[in-house]
């Protein structure tokens, strides 16, 4: 697979990502852990970085667990803090295993998908259809967010370090 489609993969992961990112940094605390929700905000979020990182991987072994505790302990939501924490991990996940990964290679998911690049695929889209349903609840809240198309000038120095400030990957704001 051409160096140039792993730049495109690279790019609309961080473009899914800018857009998960910016909705949990404009979830109001009502929706954080909103008790009528069955699945909470920050459990989406969670379960969204917790597959994209595993699905990441460049080599089928050597998954790297990330968690300091359990998501599941009753009563303790990750905060804002520790949610943005994974998805820094997740961001530098993209720029240091996309340009490793052999797209051609098998998926290393015996249960579907044919190779790689369909895995990776397949993860962008599980990120956007939980960011897409995170942006609905929030409209809730008449919260307004923006799409991000593309993220080719994310420096992977930058990245790497996580030494960008925390809105650097957001979409700029429409004017009106």
């Amino acid at each position: 697979m051409s160096d140039r489609a792993k730049q495109v993969l690279q790019s609309q992961y961080l473009a899914a990502l800018a857009m998960l990112k910016q909705a949990i940094l404009k979830c109001p605390p009502a929706a954080w852990d909103n008790p009528q929700d069955k699945d909470r905000f920050w459990f989406v979020a969670y379960h969204t970085l917790y597959y994209a990182h595993r699905y990441l991987k460049a080599q089928d072994k050597g998954y790297a667990r990330w968690e300091k505790r359990g998501h599941s302990q009753q009563g303790m939501p990750f905060s804002k803090e520790e949610i943005l924490e994974r998805l820094a991990i997740v961001e530098r996940d993209v720029t240091e295993q996309i340009s490793l990964m052999d797209l051609d290679g098998e998926s290393g998911y015996t249960r579907f998908l044919a190779n790689k690049l369909e895995l990776q695929l397949y993860n962008i889209r599980h990120i956007q259809q939980h960011t897409g349903e995170l942006y609905e609840r929030l409209g809730a809240y008449n919260i307004k967010l923006n799409w991000a198309s593309q993220r080719h000038n994310l420096k992977p120095s930058l990245a790497q370090s996580g030494r960008w400030r925390q809105d650097a990957a957001l979409p700029k704001e429409k004017k009106k």
